[in-house]
């Protein structure tokens, strides 16, 4: 899919004629590309058919071509966003995929193998930017502070089902608690060689020459390097923090079924009282007090008591 817009002084506006995108500033969308679509725009901008194809492999590296050079060729970024999916087992959790931004004299190009969210949020609600962006590396520049502030808004998710987590540990009898853990546990995994890529790229863009060398767009560049900084340290803790939970949910699980278990213990220990009295006085034989016509109550009475007793005790010792 590809989607056409310009840019003027008020806002970004879709295009009813792609072909006037190679003669006017314009930022061109493009996702899931096909073959057709990659050498259509390859021809119509002049670019190599890498700059494309690269995204297309979920596992490619950041990067960044073209900064240093004074030639004129084009620019590409290619950077990790984080994506929300679902786990095989049906937890919740993210993904990280290339994203690449190619600049041109007259055009910006975004190419992604998925749906990125943060780019549908700036296409649809522009005024969160404060601003309207109409330079391109300044457009490119809140494009970058939108990945990594996505990653810490990801992470801020993250922790509120960590928190969630811990609460469920003190009664988990089951597994599903580890499964959840190993949902997480893959996500940071997946954060942490996302962002440990982005964040030479971030410098490098940061301490460029020829692009991104404003004063305003330096000051830009440093906030977008400590999100990211901020996603990492968020990372690392978050993941020390589930190692933990990962070495003792095992032991609270186990110890969470004693508990169980000793508590079904004692009121199968309770329930044995009354079924043994029962059956000594179901005995077709001479038993005392069985000729008292008052002898079901009484026995009753003592059953209860003795149940009573056995209650007692057993909360006295903790096993109730």
């Amino acid at each position: 899919m590809i989607q056409y817009f310009s840019s003027d002084e008020k806002q970004l506006t879709p295009m009813a004629n792609p072909e006037m995108s190679v003669n006017i500033a314009s930022w061109i969308n493009v996702e899931a590309p096909t073959e057709a679509e990659i050498k259509v725009l390859t021809q119509t901008y002049q670019l190599p058919h890498h700059f494309f194809s690269a995204i297309l492999d979920d596992q490619e590296n950041s990067r960044v071509v073209g900064l240093d050079d004074k030639s004129g060729s084009p620019l590409m970024i290619l950077m990790q966003y984080p994506k929300f999916t679902t786990s095989p087992l049906g937890y919740l959790g993210y993904d990280t995929y290339p994203i690449a931004f190619i600049l041109t004299e007259k055009t910006i190009i975004t190419v992604s193998n998925h749906p990125a969210a943060f780019i549908q949020h700036f296409v649809m609600h522009q005024r969160s930017l404060g601003r309207v962006i109409a330079n391109h590396e300044d457009f490119i520049s809140h494009i970058l502070w939108f990945i990594s502030h996505d990653f810490v808004t990801a992470l801020q998710g993250t922790a509120k089902q960590m928190n969630r987590l811990e609460r469920q540990l003190t009664t988990a009898t089951k597994n599903e608690q580890i499964y959840q853990i190993m949902a997480l546990q893959k996500t940071l995994i997946e954060f942490n060689a996302a962002l440990q890529q982005n964040q030479p790229v971030l410098k490098k863009i940061s301490s460029g020459d020829q692009y991104f060398s404003t004063a305003e767009l330096n000051a830009l560049s440093d906030q977008t390097l400590i999100e990211n900084n901020q996603a990492m340290t968020m990372t690392k803790n978050q993941s020390q923090i589930l190692d933990q939970y990962s070495n003792m949910v095992s032991a609270v699980v186990s110890n969470n079924l004693n508990d169980v278990m000793k508590i079904l213990t004692s009121i199968t220990l309770i329930l044995t009282i009354p079924t043994i009295i029962g059956g000594l006085y179901g005995m077709n034989v001479g038993l005392p007090g069985a000729q008292l016509a008052s002898a079901f109550t009484w026995i009753m009475v003592a059953t209860i008591l003795i149940c009573l007793i056995t209650l007692h005790i057993l909360r006295r010792h903790n096993y109730m």
